[in-house]
């Protein structure tokens, strides 16, 4: 019964120990991104489901709406990693065509919600102050 206690603990810290690290990761990735691009907008995408692997985009886009980088990471464990996605690369995130990029459509779609309220929200903020 001892044994079987301390196995259960060990998992238990293993799983926060992972978890932890990943998180980690993500915000590095997320910082890198912000840092790389300094004007333009950054959104993050995410759904997470209980039996299906989870899947987060982030999605950086200049001024205009032009998609200059896209990453998505998809799976069901901590050992998955972003990758970037060149097919939304070059893209306006006004007129996407979604043919053929079905499979990660919706977090896409989120990251692109995201940028689309920063960038109304920096537009309603330079009409309130007189700024062009």
């Amino acid at each position: 019964m001892k044994e079987l206690l301390i196995i259960v603990v060990f998992i238990t810290f293993l799983q926060f120990a992972t978890g932890y690290l990943h998180i980690k990761y993500y915000q590095s990735v997320v910082r890198k991104m912000g840092r790389k691009y300094t004007e333009g907008y950054l959104g993050v995408g995410m759904n997470q489901r209980k039996f299906k692997s989870g899947q987060v985009c982030i999605i950086v886009a200049d001024s205009q709406g032009k998609i200059s980088e896209c990453r998505i990471l998809s799976g069901l464990t901590v050992f998955s990693f972003f990758r970037k996605d060149t097919s939304y690369i070059g893209k306006n995130i006004y007129q996407l065509d979604w043919n053929g990029k079905e499979k990660y459509r919706e977090v896409a779609e989120n990251a692109i919600q995201m940028i689309k309220k920063e960038m109304k929200k920096r537009n309603t903020n330079r009409e309130k102050t007189g700024l062009t």
